[in-house]
């Protein structure tokens, strides 16, 4: 890992730009192998013989590895180089879809989700590691955007796609795209365009455990759980999305493939627009992306009987839920140190997959409790209302903690008396003046004036 004081690699703008395009077809390809499944479950229960809710143990399953796998993964690869560390993991990823295309019955279908799990868990958080570290500090939050783009593209084309694939074809089918895709994104530009940088020392590597220290940084414990709730927020809807437009709003299941387009759509606009707000200011997006993400769902549960309003704001709120990812990923970039920084991001996708799993059991005990699907989304919103709390009282804490730190401009003196023409020499008048009456000296004033300039200072959040 680099740690000079200034990490960023010298490149072109070219060269740049054709990085942050790799790592976000990198993403684009994890991005469609974990959210393809929801749309193969009943033909996976079908063929495997077991029943649906058997079959959705796929999902939770790659959650909880996410979740379990990837702090470990962070604290045991630290001495690898970069680039060797992110093609070996892309071929583990490979291999895990290439099993569940082999698999012969369900429990080594879900062991091959398992391996591919693990490899994502790792993979994620050094794509956007990657992202940081190749662009000025000013334009993090728009690489990370950049990288985070691909899994709004995966909803917009990976799920459809891989949803015909399995009508058309068969499930496997959709599990050898993922592999092949996976491994022609690793052959050719991952080795040419990831920087192979060094991973840390021995020296390092022996006080590793360290690392651990960042997990009891407040700020980092405030981000991971604003990360958490709006994860279980969005995902308190949108893992009943399809019944909820059908059964509540009205519309026939063919036109629920557009409206997930369009859900896809409005997460792409998000996530550019995010990276733009964070670019200006991190805890600003964070905040007003949450607020966002809470109205939408408000009003997607209070207008769920009427058509058009419902599409709006489901418009509106994947445009709200993805301007959220890359304000909170950069702002644990910003606060997390350099050698903690894979560790902090892992552990960041993992309160993302925490957040993503108890969301979808939240939305389940309200359906259980016997509530409409319509108030899904307004629990939700709930949710997020405890994640804007977290957002605002940090982003006020922030600005408590830079007005601290930045000096208080020096006192102005009171007018001076009058000076006689003829100035008395400086040891007579340090000797018989009172400080009221003594002229202030060049000197004295340099040095007061001099003391503290706060408008010349910035802090960044």
């Amino acid at each position: 890992m680099q740690t000079s004081d200034n990490p960023t690699p010298t490149r072109s703008e070219r060269g740049t730009n054709w990085a942050l395009a790799v790592l976000t077809l990198c993403s684009f390809t994890l991005g469609t192998g974990e959210i393809m499944i929801a749309g193969l479950l009943p033909d996976i229960a079908s063929d495997a013989d077991v029943s649906l809710s058997t079959a959705g143990l796929l999902v939770s399953s790659f959650a909880m590895t996410v979740v379990l796998g990837g702090p470990v993964l962070a604290l045991t690869t630290g001495r690898a180089r970069r680039r060797r560390l992110l093609i070996a993991l892309m071929a583990c990823y490979a291999v895990g879809n290439v099993l569940s295309a082999l698999a012969p019955s369900f429990l080594p279908l879900a062991a091959g989700r398992i391996i591919a799990a693990l490899a994502h868990s790792a993979l994620m958080p050094l794509f956007f590691g990657i992202a940081a570290d190749i662009v000025p500090p000013e334009r993090r939050g728009s690489a990370v955007a950049r990288v985070s783009l691909g899994f709004s593209l995966a909803m917009i084309a990976g799920l459809p796609i891989g949803a015909a694939l399995g009508q058309w074809l068969s499930w496997r089918a959709t599990f050898w795209a993922v592999a092949l895709l996976t491994l022609a994104v690793t052959a050719v530009p991952v080795a040419a365009l990831a920087p192979d940088t060094p991973g840390i020392s021995e020296e390092d590597d022996r006080g590793r455990l360290g690392e651990l220290r960042v997990l009891g940084d407040r700020r980092v414990q405030i981000v991971t759980g604003v990360t958490a709730l709006a994860a279980a927020a969005s995902f308190t809807a949108y893992t009943y999305v399809t019944p909820l437009l059908t059964d509540s709003v009205g519309f026939d299941e063919s036109t629920v493939t557009v409206l997930l387009l369009l859900f896809g759509i409005g997460g792409t606009v998000g996530n550019l627009v995010g990276g733009r707000l964070t670019d200006r200011s991190v805890l600003g997006a964070v905040s007003v992306s949450v607020a966002a993400l809470g109205v939408s769902l408000l009003l997607l549960g209070a207008t769920a009987s009427l058509k058009v309003p419902a599409v709006v704001f489901l418009f509106l709120f994947g445009a709200a839920y993805y301007a959220v990812i890359p304000a909170v990923n950069t702002r644990l970039l910003n606060v997390a140190s350099q050698q903690a920084r894979t560790l902090a991001l892992t552990v960041q996708s993992s309160a993302f997959n925490l957040g993503t799993a108890f969301g979808g059991w939240l939305g389940g005990r309200v359906i259980a409790a016997g509530a409409g699907l319509r108030w899904l989304p307004v629990v939700g919103a709930i949710v997020a209302a405890v994640a804007l709390v977290l957002a605002v009282g940090e982003q006020a804490g922030e600005r408590r903690r830079t007005s601290t730190a930045t000096p208080e401009p020096a006192p102005q003196s009171q007018a001076p008396a009058p000076q006689s023409p003829a100035p008395a020499p400086r040891s007579s008048a340090s000797a018989h003046q009172s400080p009221a009456d003594a002229p202030e000296s060049p000197a004295s004033a340099r040095k007061e004036g001099g003391g503290a300039h706060p408008a010349a200072e910035t802090v960044s959040q």
